[in-house]
C-alpha cells in the first residue's frame, strides 16, 4: 500500500473541488469535500523532532510531505481534521501547561487529529514509534481509549474506504 496512491485515488474522486456524495450509517447521504494543506519539508520534520523529542513514524512523515494535514469528509459542519505539524507542536506546548491534558493523556502521546462534532481524538504514541512498533495509534472517544492495532497508513486507507465514518 502507498499513501500517495491512497490520496491520489481520493483526489481523483474530488476533481475540480466538487463535493462528492457519500453514504453514512442508516442511509444518510452527504455531500462532502476534502481540503489538503501544503506539504512540509524534510527540514521542518527534523526541526519538529529536535524541538519536541517526539519521533514521527515514517508513514506519517510521508503523509506530511504529501499534505500537511487537512479536513477530510467535510459537510461544512462535521469533518475529521488531521493537524498540521505546527498544530501538533502547539498541542505539545499546551500539554506542558494544561493540567487537564496531563491527567488525561500520557506524556508520550501527541494529538494528530480530531473529529469535529464528536469529541474524538487521534494520537500517536511516540514511545511505541521509538521501539519500532507499528501499532502506535490511539483513538480517544469520550470515556474510552482504544489502542488501534495499526499504523497511520492503514488507518488513513480504512478511514477513506469507510468514507469518513467513525470505525
Amino acid at each position: 500500500m502507498s499513501l500517495e496512491l491512497v490520496l491520489t485515488s481520493l483526489n481523483k474522486r474530488l476533481e475540480k473541488k466538487k463535493p462528492i456524495t457519500i453514504q453514512r450509517e442508516y442511509g444518510e447521504t452527504l455531500n462532502v469535500t476534502c481540503d489538503w494543506n501544503k506539504p512540509v519539508t524534510g527540514q521542518e520534520l527534523k526541526e519538529f523532532s529536535l524541538k519536541t523529542n517526539h519521533i514521527l513514524p515514517e508513514d506519517f512523515c510521508s503523509f506530511l510531505k504529501l499534505c500537511n494535514g487537512g479536513k477530510l469528509f467535510s459537510d461544512g459542519v462535521d469533518y475529521f481534521e488531521l493537524f498540521t505539524l505546527k498544530e501538533i507542536l502547539n498541542y505539545l506546548i499546551e500539554y506542558d501547561i494544561n493540567l487537564n491534558y496531563k491527567s488525561a493523556y500520557d506524556k508520550n502521546w501527541y494529538m494528530i487529529g480530531y473529529y469535529k462534532g464528536y469529541g474524538d481524538y487521534l494520537f500517536i504514541d511516540s514511545e511505541k514509534v521509538a521501539n519500532g512498533d507499528d501499532d502506535y495509534l490511539i483513538y480517544v472517544q469520550v470515556g474510552d481509549i482504544q489502542r488501534l492495532s495499526m499504523d497511520f497508513e492503514t488507518w488513513l486507507d480504512r478511514f477513506i474506504v469507510a468514507q469518513g465514518a467513525r470505525y
